[in-house]
């Protein structure tokens, strides 16, 4: 937020443009943020209730060792049932609400895409810019132009505005020249001095086609578009699969009726040839068909991935919640320290072994690698394995850790004896 926020502060932006953004913003922040604050929150709770001796009254009372933690689990499931219909209605639209936001400013005031001091690329221009001169002049401005490699143009200016209209952005540059080195036979070199000089940028040409925002992405669609995608995804491969085994037996019976041709008598008949030429060419076509699907084929398998990978992620984070009350709850009361500092570090440590294994995971499940399910599921999966182990031994009490981490020495020590 902070790096988007940047662009958008001291722009001359309306309060309620950047209130949107923040609110469209928050909506990812959120999704992810739950399962760590219920990790922190679960350690904070047990690490006060084992520091206060409250879990040994509990068990002096007869109270069992999981029935203390019910109530944890039942306010994790109401998390869980809050964050499912989240991440499948109302975080897609809020996705789709950002990018339609950001394309609207990009298009309204082109000079917040432009960063000072930086080299920019717009289209087949190179654009150099100094400081920014109010809310959306700048200047020093170096414009060269890569079109054309024979015909070198390098635009100098002392100051320039960027402006949108309905179909582009137009740069107007104040008090510069023009330095043209035209290759051609003679390598004229041309210098051309203006006060005031235009340049204009299709909107088509640097991405801010309107048709281009209002196509929604895997991370854009809600329930119900992307099993609307994954079907019509399916059924697509399914065709042209099945269009492929309907070709190959085509190249069959025609190679069969071409052997058939070759073995008979009248072979130099003239007929014949010309059937001869039709059937190979007709085993050419189909071929050239097949070629074509089977470079079609996994194009589409790519995007039938990222639909499944998404539609996976939308119910393994909500889950994780529950996971993470399952780590908290031996992480507080083995530790028997409810400090805050504490349990944000120990919480952070593990939220980012679970956040490295979704992000590799989506990787890996985009590209195919792994089945799509098993590649969002993974984290929750080591995650989940760790608690269970670690609730086990805690209930057990077969050991305690104190303020501190358990120092690598005395777990070289640990092993070595055994």
């Amino acid at each position: 937020m902070i790096k988007h926020l940047d662009k958008f502060l001291g722009k001359g932006l309306s309060f309620g443009v950047i209130f949107k953004f923040i609110i469209y913003q928050s909506a990812s922040i959120l999704s992810l943020a739950a399962p760590m604050a219920i990790l922190v929150a679960t350690m904070m709770a047990f690490g006060r209730l084992s520091s206060d001796n409250e879990i040994t009254g509990f068990k002096a009372s007869g109270v069992n060792y999981f029935d203390f933690l019910k109530p944890s689990l039942l306010f994790g499931f109401i998390i869980v049932l809050s964050m499912i219909p989240f991440n499948l209605w109302i975080l897609p639209d809020m996705n789709h609400n950002m990018r339609k936001l950001s394309y609207q400013v990009s298009k309204d005031r082109p000079d917040i895409e432009i960063k000072e001091n930086m080299i920019n690329i717009l289209y087949e221009k190179i654009i150099y810019v100094g400081d920014r001169i109010g809310e959306k002049s700048f200047s020093n401005i170096i414009i060269f132009n890569k079109e054309s490699i024979r015909n070198k143009t390098t635009i100098l200016a002392e100051q320039g505005t960027f402006k949108s209209l309905s179909d582009g952005i137009i740069l107007n540059l104040y008090n510069g020249s023009i330095h043209e080195n035209i290759k051609s036979s003679n390598d004229e070199y041309r210098k051309t001095y203006f006060e005031k000089y235009k340049i204009l940028i299709p909107f088509n040409k640097i991405n801010l086609d309107k048709n281009r925002v209002l196509i929604k992405n895997d991370r854009e669609m809600n329930l119900n578009t992307i099993l609307s995608e994954i079907r019509l995804k399916e059924v697509e491969i399914n065709d042209l699969n099945d269009n492929n085994y309907k070709s190959l037996i085509k190249i069959n019976n025609l190679e069969i009726e071409k052997e058939q041709l070759n073995t008979e008598s009248n072979i130099q008949n003239k007929k014949n040839n010309i059937r001869l030429n039709q059937i190979q060419t007709s085993i050419n076509n189909i071929k050239n068909n097949i070629r074509k699907n089977d470079k079609i084929i996994p194009l589409f398998k790519n995007d039938l991935n990222k639909y499944k990978v998404e539609l996976h992620k939308r119910f393994s984070i909500p889950i994780a919640c529950i996971i993470f009350i399952l780590l908290g709850i031996p992480l507080g009361i083995v530790s028997k320290k409810g400090n805050f500092s504490i349990s944000i570090a120990i919480s952070l440590g593990f939220f980012i072994i679970y956040w490295a294994l979704l992000t590799i995971g989506e990787f890996l499940g985009d590209e195919g690698t792994l089945h799509p399910a098993l590649s969002m599921w993974i984290g929750n999966i080591f995650i989940g394995i760790l608690s269970i182990y670690l609730l086990y031994i805690s209930s057990n009490e077969n050991f305690t850790i104190n303020n501190k981490l358990i120092s690598i020495k005395k777990i070289l020590k640990k092993w070595g004896n055994k």
